[in-house]
């Protein structure tokens, strides 16, 4: 006789004395319990109907995605937006929840347009690099155009690079520019 038989289904079960028949018998029970709670923060479809109204719901490991898609939940959040090029103000963000692959970071990406964008560029990156890479004759171009600082000047100054203003990187701070500042903060504590 295995172990799995003797285990009961239920891991935690209730075990009483009672009488049946005129005959004390030992009773086990399974535990159940009930969880009552608005674990949807108002969002849920079960939350519209009369809590006398509303269903129980049995939650096991095997559905639960399908219970979260049946519930109609979604999340709304509000972050710091650490994607546009100021780096500052706070993006609102809804978020539905069908399951526990709500969770996965590609899927809160596909619900989020500044991250989509940003998963766009970098995908056009790569696929950039690697045609780069594969391709000799851009490569030497591209070389040829770096090595040479005034058709650098003109490309970069030319009416056609003028429209794509809007899809430069921000400047990044450099360490020269901090340098001073740093120094001179540093002079003023060794005075005091």
């Amino acid at each position: 006789m295995s172990i799995q038989d003797q285990l009961p289904k239920s891991r935690i079960t209730l075990k009483y004395r009672t009488t049946i028949n005129g005959q004390k018998e030992d009773v086990k029970l399974p535990f159940r319990m009930v969880v009552l709670g608005d674990f949807s923060q108002g969002s849920s479809t079960d939350r519209q109907a009369d809590l006398e109204e509303r269903q129980m719901r049995s939650v096991t490991g095997s559905n639960i995605n399908e219970l979260m898609r049946d519930m109609g939940m979604s999340l709304s959040l509000e972050v710091n937006d650490k994607v546009s090029a100021e780096g500052q103000g706070r993006m609102s963000i809804q978020l539905p929840i069908t399951g526990m692959k709500s969770f996965n970071p590609d899927e809160i990406v596909n619900h989020v347009p500044k991250l989509q964008a940003l998963m766009l560029l970098r995908k056009l990156l790569m696929e950039m690099q690697a045609d780069i890479d594969n391709r000799k004759d851009l490569r030497r171009t591209i070389y040829e155009l770096f090595s040479n600082k005034e058709n650098l000047q003109k490309v970069l100054e030319s009416d056609e690079l003028k429209n794509y203003v809007s899809m430069r990187l921000p400047k990044a701070r450099t360490q020269s520019s901090e340098q001073p500042a740093l120094a001179a903060d540093n002079a003023a504590a060794a005075k005091a």
